[in-house]
C-alpha cells in the first residue's frame, strides 16, 4: 500500500516539470515601458423622487333632514267603559272629518288601559236572580239595596280593596263604607241545566235607603285597589246601576234636586240570545240582543257593535255595527249579529264583546258593555304520551310508544301521525315515516309506533324528536295539525384500536431494537390517559404514554426495547407475554385491551480465534486504506499550491515586461 502512495507521487512531480520549466524561462523580455493611467469618471446616480402626496377631498357629512309628512289618525277606542261621561260634549259619534291644517303636529299617543279584573258576565252567583249577561240589577228590599259583582283576575295575596261612592245627591243614606274580598270558589249557574265551580272576588254589600227618597235610576261606582302580580299598586272603577223605586216621583217636587244627577238616558242589555250555544267548524251562530232604554232621557246616535276576541268566529256582514238614531224612554230595540264559525278553529270558549255607545239631548257621550261567551265543540287530537328510551348510544336502535287520544267533543277522521324530526342524527328505520289511524272518535285513544335509530355519528347531548298529528272533523270544514316533540340523550361509547403490535421472530440478548405504537380512536368520545405496556419476560421498556385522544385522531410512539435473558433456570430460549393498552372514557372508567406476544431470545456468539485475527486483518486494512486516501488528498493539495504558485509568479513577470 505505501509503495502505491510513493508512486503516485513521483507520477505528479514528473507532470509538474515542464511546467516549472516554463516558469522559469524568457526572463530576458524587456520591462513594461508605460502603466496604464486610470482616469475614473463619477457620474451621479441618485435621482431624486418625489410622490406627489394626494390631497385630501372632504365631503359633506351633514345630508338634508327631510320633513315628516304627519297624517291626522282618527281610530276608535276599543276600550269600553260603563262610567258616564260627566262633562258633556257636542262631538257627535259619527267619524269625525278631519280638516287639514296649515302647520300639523305629531298627535300625543292615546295609552289604553289594560285592566286585568273583568266583570264575570257570563255565570251566575249566589245571591243573583241573574247573570250580567241575562240583565242582573242589585235587589232593593226592606229599605236597603244589595249589590252583588263579580270580578275574574289575578292580584298578588289573591286580596281587593272595595270603596263604594254613591251619588252625593241620591237616595241612599250617607255612609263610610270600605271592605276587602279575597278570591274564593263559588258554585255558579247558568240556565237550568249548566253548573260549575268557579274562583272569583265577590263583591257583595248592602247600602241603606234614606227617607224621602226620590225614584230613578242611579249610578254607584265602585273604586277598586289591589296590587299586580308584578307587586305594582292598580286601581280601577266599575259602575253599577240600579232602579230605585217605593219613593217620591221627580215631578212631585220636595225639593233636593236629586234627579238633576239621573237626568240621563241608561241603555242596558235586557236579554241577549245565543244560538245555538255550542258550535263547530262552518256553522252560524246568532247573537241577538234586547235593548232597553231605562233612563229618564231619550237617547240618540246609538251604535251597538259586537266585536269577538277570537279570529274563531266571524262576522258574515260587512259591519260589525248597527245604528239607531233614537231610542225613547222605555223603549226597546233587538240588534242581532251573524257569525260563522272558521273552519279549523280550535275548541275553547270563545268571547264576543258588545259595546252599545249612545248621546243624551246635550251630546253626553256613554257607553255600556257585555261580554258573552260561545263554546266551540271541535276534535282535539292530540299525543297524550309518549314512551321511548331517553338514553341511548350512538349506532343504537329504541322504539317510541305513542299514545294518540280523541280529547275533543267531536269525532275526527283522517288522523295520521308522522315522524317530521329535522334532527338528522336520529333516523327512522324504513322508509315509511307516517302511519295512518283513520277515524277517532271523541274520548276514543290508540297506540302507535316508531322503530327508530341514533345515528353512529350522533354527537354526544340531547337531540329532538318531533311527530305531527294531523286530522280532520267529519264535517271536512276544516284540517287540524299539532307538532309534539320529545327529547333523547345520546352517548358516544369509547371505542380504540391500534396497529398490530409484532415482534422479531428472534432477538439476541444484549441488543437493543425499537417497536412502534400507532393508537387510534374509532370512537366519537375523546379518550383519556392513553398508556401502552409491553410485559413479556426478558424483553425491558418503560411504558408509552400517549395521552389524551380526541374523536377520530390516533397517535404514534415509539418503544425503545433492551434485550436480557429469561428470568428461569434457562436464560435462552423462545419467551411470551402480551402488549396491553389502558384508557379511560368520559365517565372516568378505566377500560383495557391487549395482545399476547411470542419471540425467541438467542445467545450471544462468541468468537473463535481464526474470527479474531480475521477481524483484526480487516480492521488493519481498513485503517490502511484509511491512511492511502489521507495521504493522496495531501498530495493534489500539495500539487495545486505548487500550480498557484507558478501561474502567480508568471503572472507577474509579465507584468513587468509591459
Amino acid at each position: 500500500m505505501k509503495t502505491r502512495v510513493f508512486a503516485w507521487i513521483l507520477v505528479l512531480m514528473l507532470a509538474l516539470t515542464p511546467v516549472l520549466a516554463i516558469a522559469e524561462g524568457d526572463e530576458t523580455e524587456p520591462p513594461a515601458s508605460s502603466e496604464p493611467s486610470a482616469s475614473p469618471s463619477a457620474e451621479p446616480t441618485a435621482t431624486p423622487s418625489a410622490e406627489p402626496t394626494a390631497e385630501p377631498s372632504t365631503e359633506p357629512t351633514t345630508q338634508p333632514t327631510e320633513a315628516p309628512t304627519l297624517q291626522p289618525t282618527q281610530e276608535p277606542s276599543t276600550e269600553p267603559t260603563t262610567q258616564p261621561t260627566q262633562a258633556p260634549t257636542t262631538q257627535p259619534t259619527q267619524a269625525p272629518t278631519v280638516m287639514p291644517t296649515a302647520a300639523p303636529t305629531t298627535p300625543e299617543p292615546i295609552e289604553e288601559a289594560t285592566d286585568p279584573l273583568k266583570i264575570d258576565t257570563y255565570w251566575q252567583y249566589p245571591g243573583m236572580d241573574k247573570s250580567y249577561a241575562g240583565g242582573y240589577m242589585p235587589v232593593q228590599k226592606d229599605g236597603k239595596v244589595q249589590f252583588i259583582m263579580p270580578l275574574l283576575g289575578k292580584t298578588l295575596g289573591n286580596t281587593i280593596r272595595v270603596v263604594p261612592e254613591f251619588p252625593s245627591d241620591g237616595p241612599f243614606a250617607p255612609s263610610n263604607l270600605q271592605f276587602d274580598v279575597s278570591e274564593k270558589a263559588y258554585d255558579v249557574t247558568l240556565g237550568q241545566s249548566n253548573s260549575g265551580r268557579k274562583r272569583a272576588y265577590l263583591i257583595t254589600f248592602g247600602a241603606a235607603l234614606k227617607s224621602g227618597y226620590y225614584n230613578g235610576t242611579y249610578t254607584v261606582t265602585l273604586h277598586v285597589t289591589y296590587k299586580t302580580p308584578a307587586g305594582d299598586p292598580a286601581e280601577q272603577t266599575f259602575n253599577l246601576q240600579v232602579q230605585i223605586t217605593g219613593g217620591k216621583n221627580p215631578s212631585s217636587g220636595g225639593g233636593g234636586g236629586g234627579m238633576s244627577a239621573v237626568k240621563k238616558p241608561v241603555i242596558l242589555v235586557d236579554t241577549c240570545t245565543i244560538s245555538p250555544t255550542e258550535a263547530s267548524g262552518g256553522d252560524t251562530v246568532t247573537f241577538k240582543l234586547s235593548l232597553k232604554n231605562v233612563g229618564n232621557r231619550d237617547a240618540k246616535n246609538i251604535r251597538i257593535s259586537a266585536v269577538p276576541e277570537s279570529d274563531a268566529l266571524t262576522l258574515k256582514s260587512d259591519l260589525n255595527a248597527q245604528f239607531l238614531e233614537l231610542l225613547a224612554i222605555g223603549g226597546t230595540v233587538d240588534a242581532t249579529f251573524d257569525f260563522t264559525v272558521t273552519p279549523g278553529a280550535q275548541e275553547g270558549d270563545i268571547v264576543v264583546q258588545t259595546v252599545v255607545a249612545y248621546e243624551d239631548a246635550y251630546g253626553g257621550a256613554y257607553t255600556e258593555e257585555g261580554r258573552y261567551r260561545v263554546r266551540i265543540t271541535q276534535p282535539k287530537v292530540e299525543i297524550v304520551s309518549c314512551e321511548y328510551n331517553e338514553v341511548v348510544g350512538g349506532g343504537e336502535d329504541f322504539t317510541a310508544t305513542l299514545t294518540i287520544q280523541n280529547t275533543g267533543t267531536r269525532d275526527a277522521k283522517d288522523v295520521v301521525i308522522r315522524y317530521t324530526s329535522e334532527d338528522e342524527a336520529i333516523r327512522k328505520k324504513g322508509i315509511q315515516d307516517s302511519v295512518s289511524i283513520g277515524e277517532l272518535k271523541k274520548g276514543e285513544s290508540t297506540t302507535v309506533t316508531f322503530d327508530l335509530r341514533a345515528l353512529p355519528s350522533a354527537s354526544e347531548g340531547r337531540h329532538a324528536v318531533d311527530f305531527l298529528c294531523t286530522y280532520a272533523d267529519t264535517k271536512s270544514t276544516g284540517t287540524y295539525a299539532k307538532t309534539t316533540r320529545c327529547e333523547l340523550t345520546v352517548y358516544q361509547k369509547a371505542s380504540i384500536g391500534y396497529d398490530t403490535v409484532k415482534l422479531p421472530e428472534n432477538v439476541t440478548s444484549g441488543e437493543t431494537f425499537v417497536l412502534p405504537i400507532c393508537v387510534y380512536n374509532t370512537g366519537f368520545s375523546p379518550l383519556y390517559n392513553v398508556r401502552g405496556v409491553l410485559s413479556v419476560d426478558g424483553l425491558i421498556c418503560s411504558s408509552a404514554y400517549l395521552g389524551n385522544i380526541n374523536a377520530q385522531d390516533s397517535v404514534v410512539k415509539d418503544l425503545s426495547i433492551f434485550v436480557t435473558t429469561l428470568s428461569g433456570s434457562s436464560k435462552y430460549g423462545g419467551t411470551w407475554g402480551n402488549f396491553q393498552l389502558y384508557y379511560e372514557d368520559e365517565n372516568g372508567e378505566q377500560q383495557s385491551i391487549w395482545q399476547d406476544l411470542t419471540c425467541t431470545i438467542n445467545e450471544p456468539q462468541k468468537q473463535t480465534d481464526e474470527e479474531k485475527l480475521k477481524q483484526e486483518q480487516e480492521q488493519k486494512e481498513q485503517q490502511t486504506l484509511s491512511q492511502w486516501w489521507i495521504s493522496l488528498l495531501v498530495a493534489i493539495a500539495v500539487i495545486i499550491i505548487l500550480i498557484a504558485v507558478i501561474l502567480i509568479a508568471r503572472f507577474a513577470r509579465m507584468m513587468r515586461m509591459k
